[in-house]
């Protein structure tokens, strides 16, 4: 069924996804190898980033058309940036780009551990009513990402961006009860938001 869904034409929905990626590439491409010399750990950020925004928008894209997280994208993006954020850590190396932005291996382990801990206790209080595994899964890359530092800023965005939606979807279907939200989108659209402005 998945893989149907990607054969399909591209509607409004998936215009915004591409338009949205193609403008956070170029964000990122901006600011880290226009405002910052040309040196391979920032051409290797770079690439880097491009893959991650670009799994990050697929996911949130899948999580848009089938209220699903979809599991070997999401599993392969958790192992890789928690290898990397070990590695980081290990040898006591942040990374200083374009702005003074940083990423810190200590404060992404440590958001990522306040982030699947309470995601994972929401889990098992509602039964997966609420959250699913599929979403604690994405809230420890969300840490992996942001960093204790964003933390509370990338929360704001992505509760606030999430209820607006669901007011809007609300008001268009003429009733609030029973309202599904994909919170995916919104988690990512965060992600990529504080990784490019903050």
């Amino acid at each position: 069924m998945k893989s149907q869904i990607l054969k399909t034409n591209c509607n409004t929905t998936e215009k915004i996804f591409i338009s949205f990626l193609g403008i956070s590439i170029l964000s990122l491409y901006v600011k880290v190898l226009l405002y910052s010399n040309f040196s391979i750990l920032n051409i290797g950020v770079f690439l880097i980033g491009t893959i991650i925004f670009s799994s990050l928008v697929f996911l949130a894209y899948i999580d848009l058309k089938i209220m699903e997280v979809h599991n070997l994208t999401s599993l392969i993006l958790f192992f890789f940036l928690s290898v990397l954020n070990i590695v980081l850590f290990l040898i006591k190396r942040d990374i200083t780009l374009a702005n003074g932005w940083q990423y810190i291996a200590y404060d992404n382990i440590f958001a990522a551990l306040i982030l699947g801990s309470i995601s994972q206790l929401i889990v098992l209080i509602s039964k997966e009513k609420a959250l699913g595994q599929g979403d604690v899964r994405m809230l420890l890359i969300a840490g992996l990402l942001v960093g204790k530092t964003n933390l509370m800023i990338w929360g704001y965005l992505t509760v606030f961006s999430a209820l607006a939606y669901g007011v809007v979807i609300g008001l268009r279907k003429k009733k609030f009860k029973n309202v599904k939200i994909p919170l995916l989108p919104f988690i990512v659209l965060s992600i990529i938001i504080i990784l490019l402005f903050l």
